[in-house]
């Protein structure tokens, strides 16, 4: 997602999630910010991924692309609206970082779609990774031994 982020900064859409993590501890906008948001992205990221493997063998049954990008729905539409609370929290917006709106919606249409594209690649990339569960194993074709 960080990687991708990057793109569409220099594309001109202002999806800033690891700038608005770092800055939640009050250091200023930089490159330590950055740095300290991505890191915090990353391990964020590792436990939900860590959800969605549960989810994956114990809710659906079933892993794969497809049932990750379901999975991340109700992921991102938490976490957006708890995006759009961010100036109860943060103490840097709205005087230093602007507001960023419910789903980044305050960068524009935009920046929203981006928002809920990154989580649906994020979804894709963790289901597809952790492919089959425990019980579609049975169901996999046996591949021949080589010797």
């Amino acid at each position: 997602m960080s990687l991708v982020s990057f793109g569409l900064r220099a594309a001109g859409i202002p999806v800033q999630i690891e700038m608005m993590l770092g800055t939640m501890t009050g250091i200023l906008p930089g490159t330590s910010a950055f740095l300290l948001g991505l890191g915090m992205h990353l391990i964020v990221g590792a436990l939900f991924g860590l959800l969605y493997a549960y989810m994956f063998e114990r809710v659906w049954n079933h892993g794969g692309a497809f049932m990750g990008m379901i999975t991340t729905i109700p992921h991102s539409l938490f976490i957006g609206m708890l995006v759009g609370f961010t100036p109860q929290f943060h103490p840097l917006v709205p005087e230093v970082l602007g507001e960023p709106g419910p789903y980044f919606a305050r960068g524009g249409w935009a920046a929203a779609v981006a928002f809920f594209g990154l989580h649906l690649l994020y979804g894709a990339i963790v289901g597809g990774g952790y492919g089959h569960v425990v019980s579609e194993h049975q169901w996999e074709p046996s591949k021949p031994v080589r010797g």
